[in-house]
């Protein structure tokens, strides 16, 4: 992806702060200042350095040639280290005149200390400047979440043929990744979470090997990655027949989820979308079981801004994509989450999750 707008945002953001120079640390939003495709990997050694007149990715040999042709024709260049990464960059910032650096605040405490030797101490650190950025999500960007969920809907309909009684949690799980990386992903966009019976209580429940039974609830959290983008969704079925009582919690956590998606356009609070959806499941008597936050941003990070919650400061801009997911969680019983990907437009938000919603008996 063209990094030339991002790089102008972000130098923006610097004058506008009275910054320098920034040290870009996080993998995620060095992936994403750079644009740089098939290069960097959530093990790289790596870091950029960025100025009102310098754009530089640094990396060692292992990267070196896919990083140098990544970076042909884009504003920026690489340079390749053969000793300490951080040295070579510090020294290359003092050469061209930096006297004072902005750091992201996720750094490593000795990388942090470390340039702030080197600096004598005119190191500033930056919380969520690049993420900030990233909320607003380009035309390619869009295209590739919406590719993500869309094979994320073809998994969950295959796994409706898998499921029965006897299986287990561990053995959906496999099936469901099996399918999404068989058919186009990058691989899993987070560890999934298949949780069964009393285990669908437990919002991040790890999947276990706990056989399912007739009557369980089943909840499945899952979404694919493509070309580094993922998506996020959630559905929750009943292996076997129905009773009343599953028919009653779906059905409140269905109007909840159908209210807080009816809430979502540019602009609005997430602390007032948080609220329609959560007043719902409160009128429903179920509001003590609703124990999370409502939704989230979704893009090269599973979890990113903006936050919806009953805590949250952050309005939902136009051109973000985020979730909306209420759950019921009883212990003992089991629970219910439905989650759908959106992305926020002017006059309310776009599905990007099509999988059904009513209740599905298997």
């Amino acid at each position: 992806m063209d990094s030339t707008n991002r790089l102008a945002a972000l130098r923006r953001r610097l004058v506008a702060e009275d910054i320098p120079a920034m040290i870009v640390t996080g993998v995620t939003n060095i992936r994403y200042m750079t644009g740089f495709e098939n290069v960097i990997d959530d093990g790289i050694n790596a870091a950029c350095l960025v100025s009102a007149d310098q754009a530089v990715f640094y990396t060692d040999h292992r990267y070196s040639g896919a990083a140098e042709a990544a970076a042909d024709g884009t504003p920026w260049s690489v340079r390749v280290q053969k000793e300490s990464l951080y040295s070579v960059l510090c020294a290359d910032a003092k050469l061209a005149g930096i006297e004072q650096v902005t750091v992201e605040s996720a750094v490593s405490y000795g990388r942090f200390k470390f340039i702030s030797d080197e600096f004598s101490g005119a190191v500033r650190p930056t919380d969520s400047l690049i993420e900030e950025l990233r909320q607003v999500k380009e035309s390619g960007e869009l295209e590739r979440v919406a590719a993500a969920a869309a094979l994320t809907d073809r998994a969950f309909d295959h796994i409706l043929g898998f499921i029965s009684a006897g299986k287990s949690e561990r053995d959906v799980a496999l099936e469901l990744e099996f399918f999404m990386r068989k058919n186009g992903s990058d691989g899993v966009a987070f560890d999934f979470i298949v949780a069964g019976g009393p285990n669908s209580a437990h919002p991040h429940a790890t999947v276990s090997d706990r056989i399912l039974e007739p009557g369980d609830f089943l909840t499945m959290d899952i979404g694919s990655r493509v070309d580094s983008y993922r998506s996020d969704m959630t559905r929750t079925v009943v292996v076997g027949r129905a009773s009343d009582r599953h028919r009653e919690l779906y059905a409140a956590v269905l109007a909840s989820n159908e209210a807080g998606i009816a809430a979502v356009r540019g602009g609005r609070p997430g602390v007032e979308i948080d609220a329609v959806s959560r007043d719902v499941l409160v009128k429903a008597g179920l509001g003590e079981y609703f124990t999370h936050s409502i939704g989230h941003g979704v893009g090269l990070d599973i979890h990113e801004l903006p936050f919806m919650s009953q805590r949250s400061h952050d309005a939902v801009r136009t051109g973000t994509i985020v979730t909306i997911e209420p759950g019921v969680y009883i212990e003992g019983f089991g629970g219910v989450r439905i989650e759908d990907l959106m992305a926020v437009e002017e006059g309310g938000c776009r599905l990007l999750s099509h999988s059904p919603k009513q209740l599905i008996e298997l």
